[in-house]
């Protein structure tokens, strides 16, 4: 485990600070200093730690700069403050809750705030800012703590980039909009600043323009985004490309699975990335989360069907993103490995002039759909799902003509985008494989597998 610590003029306490946390269980501790001038540096480096110098100012930054550091090689990464607020043996507590959690996080509780820490205003503000957190993702929290810590995992997912005192702020915001993420509260001291001057919460103007720049953030990070989702099974022999697998064994498919996967799911995250949008796993079961952890980005947020079959994902899917106020959703099938990114930006876009979009395949299903859902109510939604992918058969010829019938039906302008086959038999298997023949970098995993069977028959 490793800890950050951002600093500036603080060197009355950090070596009390280095030398807690190492006996804490920090392997290491990465002090970032933003250009102290009271020999803060050589006293972190006296202590024992890794001094980082960050010209640039911006408490996120330093905090940015040590996390970039402290994830290689660290499973768990601790934040906190150098001025000796947070007591360093409360690391101990908090790195024991994150045996069964991915962010734990040191609540400053009451009863253990030294008199005259948290002045009036810092704990107002620290209040009215959890409290939007609160209510906008619908999780608990009650406080914006110093001390937290973070799987480094978790943390690289999250891509945090604000670089001032909001950056506590956008790592819970992101956080708590992970509903599949272990959050853990563990109280945690607070007492009065053992060294420096406070940079916000000791000047009432300061923390007033910092409070500002937390509840924007807050407000900001939690509005409303549209979902992008990957239909997605585990690549385990005999759970996935069943049909295909009767003709080229189960080993085989499940590996031709994991290329599918592989591609398909980084082109929805470029896409995700490209237009802001959330990206989201439908897994089938349970049991495909823990599989594909290593396999897809742990930035997903995964979300696991509650009811069997594809039609039942696909509602949930649209369920999901009304739960989370999106203003359009869309659900794409994993297995089209060399789906450009383009149609998946295409849809997206043509949701702001048609209320519904589909994209057919040539044996007759189709791998996207997507719906505005902006302007309709829960019971019009809950109609047109049920009518769409419940009522409707989902296996067969002509499904995308059905599943356009009964999107018209309800009074949603469906467009149709280009076509693009999808692989189900040795023949798709087949055509897949000329295909990317002369262009291996429209799926590379899918064309390292072609070739890793070159000779081996169909």
């Amino acid at each position: 485990m490793a800890a950050v610590v951002p600093v500036l003029d603080e060197a009355g306490a950090i070596g009390d600070v280095v030398a807690g946390l190492s006996a804490a269980g920090a392997c290491c501790v990465f002090v970032v200093d933003g250009g102290s001038a009271d020999g803060t540096p050589a006293l972190a480096t006296a202590a024992g730690a890794k001094v980082l110098t960050e010209p640039r100012r911006g408490y996120g930054r330093a905090c940015i700069t040590g996390a970039e550091a402290a994830i290689a090689g660290h499973e768990l990464v601790a934040f906190l403050d150098g001025d000796g607020s947070c007591d360093p043996s409360d690391l101990v507590r908090l790195a024991a809750a994150a045996e069964d959690a991915d962010l734990v996080l040191g609540v400053r509780q009451p009863a253990l705030v030294e008199r005259g820490a948290l002045p009036w205003h810092a704990r107002l503000g620290n209040r009215l800012v959890a409290a939007a957190l609160d209510r906008r993702c619908g999780r608990r929290l009650v406080d914006l703590p110093p001390f937290k810590v973070v799987r480094s995992d978790l943390l690289e997912s999250l891509r945090l980039d604000e670089t001032g005192y909001a950056w506590t702020v956008q790592l819970l915001a992101r956080a708590l909009d992970r509903r599949d993420l272990r959050i853990r509260e563990v109280e945690a001291a607070f007492r009065r600043r053992r060294a420096g001057r406070s940079k916000v919460s000791g000047r009432l103007t300061a923390s007033l323009r910092a409070g500002r720049q937390m509840l924007g953030s807050a407000l900001a990070e939690t509005g409303p985004r549209p979902l992008v989702a990957l239909m997605v099974k585990a690549p385990r022999p005999g759970h996935a490309k069943t049909r295909l697998a009767r003709s080229i064994g189960d080993e085989a498919a499940a590996g031709f699975w994991r290329a599918c996967l592989t591609d398909c799911g980084g082109r929805v995250l470029q896409v995700s990335d490209a237009l802001g949008l959330q990206p989201v796993l439908m897994l089938a079961e349970e049991a495909d989360r823990e599989p594909l952890k290593e396999l897809l980005a742990p930035r997903w947020i995964r979300l696991v069907q509650s009811r069997p079959g594809l039609g039942h994902a696909l509602v949930e899917v649209f369920q999901a993103a009304r739960a989370r106020r999106s203003g359009f959703a869309l659900a794409v099938s994993a297995d089209n490995p060399s789906l450009p990114g383009a149609l998946i930006e295409d849809a997206a876009r043509s949701l702001a002039r048609w209320q519904a979009v589909l994209g057919p395949c040539p044996d007759g299903g189709y791998y996207l759909v997507g719906l505005r859902l902006t302007g309709l109510s829960n019971a019009r939604l809950d109609r047109i799902l049920e009518s769409v992918f419940i009522s409707q058969p989902l296996h067969g010829l002509d499904v995308a003509q059905a599943a356009v019938e009964a999107l018209e039906a309800n009074g949603l302008r469906t467009r149709l985008l280009q076509p693009w086959a999808d692989v189900d038999t040795v023949d798709d298997l087949e055509r897949l494989d000329q295909s990317l023949a002369g262009d291996g970098t429209q799926a590379p995993a899918t064309s390292r597998w072609f070739n890793r069977r070159r000779g081996v028959p169909y």
